[in-house]
């Protein structure tokens, strides 16, 4: 295939999202002023991922969960996390995903594999992923993972670097990967040729230390009745964070959504103008149902407080004293802060999740199960023991999250239906 890679890429951003951008910043679209900024900095990050692609003026690195793009940024590379990749390239366009679903499996992958990884390998050979120099990996957070990056790196011309992710959140587990980290920075000087500075990690640490407070903020403010701000506003912050966190672009974003939220908290004013529900949505949102959200308000007062990637963002601050520190730091927001929470025990689990719902003040929970998701499979019947002995209202549904073949929206729509005009009604 000749032409730049990414074609489906570049067109997509200056077609759909760019006009989106222009809706939302016209109030053209629901919430579009809150929305907005997690757009525009979705195409930045793609725009200087095409420009530098195109100019190899620095190095690119596709890494994956588990990882936070600090320390890339420190060391002066583009840093890409392909696991956000899909989600984006698929929205509002569920049959991109079919694409490359298909391509994947009639290349010879097994249809249980995640479809993160089915989709990335599918946009691989369709040559929809960046030209990266080097790929960072790790050994969490699930069996698809590494498995998927086995394939990968078969497929690639470029070095592969592994961490291995201790099975824990204890101080010892942090210390353990703060010393893998410590490997990769070895790794990407030898890369890049470019120095470690500590002085320019500190300055990255800072600006997303600075941001992070604000995040924490936003998640404090969506504790009150009614919450302040609309579902759609986490989905919007954690794709945001995933790919800009560490840049003073992200950190505006943060700012305005926390000044935002708690101005409508001091006039009282929320999401839903009568909020009858507060829904913990405990895994994945749908992403080929941009309207999820939005349907949930206004057909049963119910507002989505967060789902259980958004609510990982709320980090700590990293003490940026000694390199000692802020790898610690590194390593504890890159296991807890992305998909990598879910590498630990269904017992730590569950004890997350009633600490959840405890702290948003929910009434009720959604749990739609991936399909390719095995472990979250054992421990949603734990997860559903504990809400049947402590009454907690939960609808769980198997779906696959960005294969709208596996449940299409009229599916989950009914599910939900039915979960909240019977159940929720009765209470």
């Amino acid at each position: 295939m000749s032409g730049p890679a990414m074609r489906h890429m570049r067109t997509k951003v200056e077609e759909q999202f760019v006009p989106m951008l222009d809706g939302l910043r016209a109030e053209a679209l629901p919430h579009g002023r809150l929305l907005a900024g997690g757009v525009q900095l979705l195409i930045d990050h793609y725009r200087e991922t095409f420009r530098v692609m195109d100019e190899r003026s620095r190095k690119i690195c596709w890494y994956e969960f588990s990882l936070t793009p600090e320390i890339f940024l420190a060391m002066g590379v583009h840093p890409f996390l392909g696991e956000s990749h899909p989600a984006t390239m698929a929205l509002g366009t569920p049959e991109v995903c079919w694409e490359y679903v298909d391509v994947a499996e009639e290349s010879g992958v097994p249809t249980e594999l995640c479809v993160l990884d089915k989709f990335l390998l599918g946009a691989l050979l369709r040559r929809e992923l960046p030209e990266a120099d080097f790929i960072v990996t790790a050994s969490a957070p699930c069996d698809s993972s590494r498995i998927g990056y086995q394939m990968f790196e078969r497929l690639v011309d470029a070095p592969v670097f592994r961490l291995d992710a201790p099975a824990d959140d204890s101080p010892q587990a942090h210390a353990y990967y703060a010393a893998e980290i410590r490997k990769l920075i070895g790794f990407l000087e030898e890369q890049t040729g470019n120095r470690f500075d500590a002085d320019r990690l500190r300055e990255v640490c800072e600006e997303s230390n600075r941001a992070t407070e604000a995040v924490l903020e936003i998640f404090e403010l969506r504790r009150a009745r009614p919450c302040p701000h609309p579902g759609a506003v986490s989905n919007s912050l954690y794709q945001a964070m995933l790919n800009s966190l560490g840049t003073p672009a992200f950190t505006r974003y943060a700012e305005f959504l926390r000044d935002d939220a708690e101005e409508a908290v001091r006039a009282g004013r929320g999401a839903v103008a009568n909020e009858r529900h507060r829904v913990l949505w405990y895994y994945t949102p749908i992403t080929f149902d941009f309207e999820m959200n939005a349907w949930l308000e206004q057909e049963f007062d119910s507002v989505v407080l967060t789902d259980l990637l958004a609510s990982s963002l709320r980090q700590d601050p990293i003490d940026t004293t000694s390199v000692d520190t802020m790898l610690c730091g590194l390593a504890r927001r890159g296991l807890e802060g992305t998909m990598g929470r879910v590498r630990v025990s269904a017992d730590k689990l569950i004890q997350r999740f009633l600490l959840d719902y405890e702290y948003f003040g929910a009434d009720c929970v959604v749990f739609p199960g991936p399909v390719g998701c095995k472990h979250v499979w054992g421990w949603i019947g734990l997860l559903r023991e504990v809400c049947r002995e402590r009454g907690i209202p939960m609808c769980v549904f198997d779906v696959d999250w960005m294969d709208s073949r596996v449940r299409p929206v009229e599916s989950i729509r009914k599910s939900l239906e039915q979960f909240f005009s019977v159940t929720m009604a009765a209470r």
